[in-house]
């Protein structure tokens, strides 16, 4: 089977790659530039570097029937090239934090880099949980087409105002783009000193050990779910059954969401401190909203139009 939806986000994906691959020569230029014709000192090769690989990935994603295949088919086969790319994702995570660490100078240097003012990490964040805001917003209408009680409507658009609300908390509310000045009555009871609840006293100190534990709880839920799910509805109709696999999580996603629990686990019991340090815990946020935006795009294929595939030479076989 092959689903619309699926191909439709292929086209998105190929666009996305090659937007943010123009913009990232855009920012060296910029950054080149400034070194050149004014007082500015810093400049950094990383974005050319970026572009080039966002230039070669969406080169290869525009060529390649097999991509536009993994996102939009539904065959074993695929089900089990899914499962390599998310260890390839896994991998390629674990390689970005390693290369960021080695190539700075020290600890300082890698954190204004990756989390200061414009920093790869936090911008990303924004970007990830805007799409995904978007999509569960996009599940809340199929849902609401597709099922006469409009209980699951209202969760999937409950979801998407949650995710909104902590978008506006990476935000800080807004103060990150308009830059205003925090109340002093905040400030003064505020680590960041920004307009935000999360890092306000109570919540602050206490703020590693619960995200831990929300992590251990959404992998949990990752791999216990399905399996669940799967034991209730063996004798539910065919249509149901198609319901709830596309509402499910994907089962072979856990080994993104274990990676999140075990850098909020050294963050949280400041275990492998010479490695792993406190501000890393915004890699396992990222991590964490990307793979939720990675079910929530799955979910909103699973539940759009699909069709026969003919089978192909090579996979005619039984």
């Amino acid at each position: 089977m092959r689903y619309s939806r699926g191909v439709r986000l292929t086209h998105w994906l190929i666009v996305g790659l090659g937007s943010a691959s123009v913009l990232a020569v855009l920012i060296g230029f910029i950054q080149l530039v400034l070194l050149l014709f004014s007082a500015a000192n810093e400049f950094d090769p990383g974005w050319f570097c970026l572009a080039i690989a966002l230039a070669i990935l969406t080169a290869w994603a525009r060529s390649s029937p097999w991509f536009t295949r993994l996102l939009a088919d539904d065959d074993p086969s695929l089900h089990r090239a899914r499962r390599l790319v998310v260890w390839g994702l896994v991998a390629a995570v674990i390689f970005l934090i390693t290369a960021l660490k080695i190539s700075s100078t020290d600890v300082d240097a890698y954190k204004r880099l990756v989390f200061g003012e414009g920093g790869l990490v936090e911008w990303s964040q924004v970007l990830v949980l805007a799409a995904a805001c978007r999509v569960a917003w996009l599940i809340g209408d199929d849902l609401r087409r597709q099922l006469s009680y409009p209980a699951p409507c209202l969760l999937a658009r409950g979801f998407a105002v949650l995710l909104s609300l902590l978008l506006l908390e990476e935000l800080a509310w807004g103060q990150v783009i308009f830059g205003w000045q925090t109340p002093e009555s905040i400030r003064s009871i505020n680590a960041q000193q920004e307009t935000t609840l999360h890092n306000i006293g109570w919540f602050q100190d206490r703020l590693d050990l619960f995200t831990f534990l929300a992590t251990v709880a959404v992998l949990a839920m990752v791999v216990l779910v399905p399996l669940i799910s799967r034991r209730v509805l063996r004798r539910s109709s065919a249509q149901k059954q198609a319901l709830l696999r596309a509402l499910m999580p994907a089962p072979y996603t856990w080994p993104l969401f274990l990676l999140v629990v075990c850098l909020a686990y050294c963050v949280a019991t400041e275990s492998f401190s010479g490695l792993i340090h406190n501000r890393d815990q915004e890699w396992g946020e990222l991590v964490l909203y990307g793979s939720g935006l990675l079910l929530l795009l799955r979910t909103r294929v699973l539940l759009g139009s699909s069709q026969q595939q003919p089978l192909s030479s090579d996979s005619a076989h039984p």
